[in-house]
């Protein structure tokens, strides 16, 4: 199985968007030529329909997910690429196969918002002297707002994470700020938070991000429900385990809703998993589950190794703290287990948003998921866009 830079990248992102959470749950237990019709308001009422957005990655695996994208745009109603990072001064690093003009046009002539992602790449120390510096910080949301009107882009997502818990309240007046400024020209924000089930103050990461003032400033509160295991560990014990069981994210959910409206709250959903093994002890002895490590997948992978090995597919019902419901099988004697996401898994999450009558779910990410779960998702309930297409005169 292929092994590059960018894996290794995606799977730090769900590494560090755990990590600090874990201990806290442990104590526990889109050419700019074109015209669009601005929006009537910053925000559609939200829909009586699960709204369906996702992630989408561009400077690794961007192929796979242009793929995904092209062939179920219909299904979508927001994507938002990977493209920024921050700089120390505030401005912004545009990562590779941002900007992409063709694929703002293509989204926005099927319907589907594009508000793109800026990372801080886990960088405390970046966004902490950021925040408390006010120059760099208002250079900071000069620099996004700039960028969204420069490229015509819906709006921006905010994915800063491992942020010091002594700049909540600032990171927190920051994004009021921020969404101010975009409102004021017809934009969206989206905060993306790691999971919690507690306030878990005075933690770096979690602790950090309040969900109360944020989800009162945003458009949109977007929650990192999966990392219940990760490379090398499970929440309370050892891997293999579930990547998001249902119970944890019904717990996140209830959190989540004392905090923000359920018209603001997006679940986010997994379609990545893990085949965990050894490779620095002789396989053909007892493996100890304490040292394992992951190597992260997509299902596309998943598949192919199940058909490689002829072995058959399982399902994780319950575990001692309840719903899981997530598929996996093992291989090459059980010195590999895999976890991972189908289709199944997929709907299973759907469904939990929809009772919990949350405004959607988001995907961690396209590329490589089963193609049967668009089957099983509800279609898009409205258009986010009705382009206005300037035809010249021969």
């Amino acid at each position: 199985m292929k092994k590059t830079i960018a894996t290794d990248y995606a799977q730090l992102k769900i590494l560090t968007a755990s990590l600090v959470f874990v201990v806290a749950m442990t104590m526990i237990l889109w050419p700019a030529s074109t015209a669009a019709a601005p929006f009537d308001s910053p925000l559609p009422p939200a829909p009586n329909r699960l709204q369906i957005s996702a992630w989408m990655p561009t400077a690794w695996d961007g192929d796979a997910a242009r793929a995904s994208f092209d062939a179920h745009m219909d299904s979508l109603s927001v994507i938002s690429p990977f493209w920024y990072g921050v700089d120390a001064d505030g401005a912004l690093t545009a990562f590779a196969g941002s900007r992409d003009s063709s694929l703002v046009h293509q989204a926005r002539s099927a319907g589907v918002r594009v508000i793109p992602t800026i990372t801080n790449q886990f960088d405390q120390e970046r966004i902490h002297g950021i925040l408390n510096d006010a120059a760099l910080a208002a250079a900071h949301r000069r620099a996004i707002v700039a960028e969204v009107e420069q490229y015509d882009l819906d709006g921006i997502d905010l994915d800063y994470e491992n942020l010091a818990a002594e700049d909540k309240d600032l990171f927190s007046a920051w994004v009021a700020a921020l969404a101010d400024d975009l409102h004021a020209r017809g934009k969206l924000l989206t905060v993306t938070v790691q999971p919690k089930t507690f306030d878990a103050a005075g933690w770096d990461g979690p602790g950090a991000q309040d969900y109360r003032a944020l989800a009162g400033a945003a458009d949109e509160l977007r929650l990192m429900t999966y990392g219940w295991c990760w490379s090398s560990g499970c929440v309370g014990g050892d891997p293999p385990g579930p990547i998001a069981p249902v119970h944890w994210m019904q717990q996140v959910i209830d959190y989540a809703k004392t905090q923000a409206p359920v018209s603001k709250i997006v679940l986010g959903v997994h379609l990545y998993g893990y085949d965990w093994h050894d490779d620095s002890v002789d396989q053909r002895l007892p493996l100890a589950l304490a040292d394992m490590t992951g190597e992260a997948l997509v299902w596309e992978e998943a598949n192919a190794l199940m058909q490689e090995h002829d072995v058959s597919l399982q399902w994780w019902e319950n575990d001692e703290r309840g719903l899981v419901q997530e598929p996996w099988f093992s291989y090459a004697g059980d010195v590999h287990y895999v976890t991972f996401a189908n289709a199944d898994s997929v709907a299973v999450r759907a469904q939990l948003a929809e009772a919990n009558n949350l405004r959607g779910i988001i995907f961690w990410r396209l590329g490589g998921e089963a193609p049967a779960l668009w089957e099983l998702l509800p279609r898009r309930v409205y258009r986010a866009w009705l382009p206005q297409i300037a035809i010249e005169s021969p």
